[in-house]
């Protein structure tokens, strides 16, 4: 099993208050870690450090040679022009973008879509391409209940390692292998034991019971 991100020891702050120190966290073929914890908690700040977008305080953040990484930031952006040029990928971006709820925007501008709008072509985009790491921030926010079971399926397949944000309970204990929760600026992670397993999710609700 291909180790696809190694991170250690990281830790950010905010003005006058830390967020959290000493995360480290490995990332290989097949993992699915959730991440949670209460709003203004770092998760955010987490994705954007594992994902190289943001330079952290203490620790480092490594990646397996030549590993994709795709992200889908709660801010996003997508380049000028048409729907379908910024997703691409030919049939399987149209494929997405129609399963998104947006295929009958594939000829309009991007600089003309709603912030919703936005974030599911970015998604399209993401699950349309090759990558070997998904690093996603809220993907359900502004998708239906057909868009997010699509989305579950293609996360449920994907081969690679992903790590997710959302505060959607059922997608994270249909999709997730583990769970890494924030609290009070520190971390813990829940994995699933026992000869049934179950989701990282499940793992995380004994954690918290216990």
């Amino acid at each position: 099993m291909a180790i696809l991100l190694d991170a250690t020891g990281l830790a950010a702050s905010r003005p006058n208050r830390p967020l959290f120190a000493d995360v480290s966290l490995t990332l290989s073929d097949g993992d699915r870690l959730g991440v949670v914890g209460i709003n203004g908690c770092g998760k955010s700040t987490l994705l954007r450090m594992l994902a190289g977008t943001l330079t952290p305080e203490a620790g480092t953040v490594r990646y397996g040679r030549g590993a994709r990484i795709g992200v889908l930031d709660q801010h996003t952006t997508l380049p000028d022009g048409t729907v379908g040029d910024a997703v691409g990928h030919g049939w399987q971006g149209e494929a997405a973008l129609e399963r998104l709820g947006m295929g009958n925007l594939k000829s309009a501008r991007t600089n003309e879509l709603s912030g919703g709008q936005v974030k599911r072509v970015a998604l399209a985009r993401l699950l349309a391409g090759e990558h070997e790491v998904l690093i996603l921030d809220e993907p359900t926010n502004h998708l239906d209940l057909d868009a997010i079971a699509f989305l579950e399926q293609r996360l449920a397949e994907f081969p690679g390692g992903l790590i997710l944000v959302t505060h959607d309970r059922h997608v994270l204990d249909h999709v997730t292998t583990k769970v890494l929760e924030l609290d009070r600026g520190s971390a813990y992670l829940h994995t699933p034991s026992g000869a049934t397993g179950g989701s990282g999710y499940a793992a995380y609700l004994a954690g918290r019971a216990e």
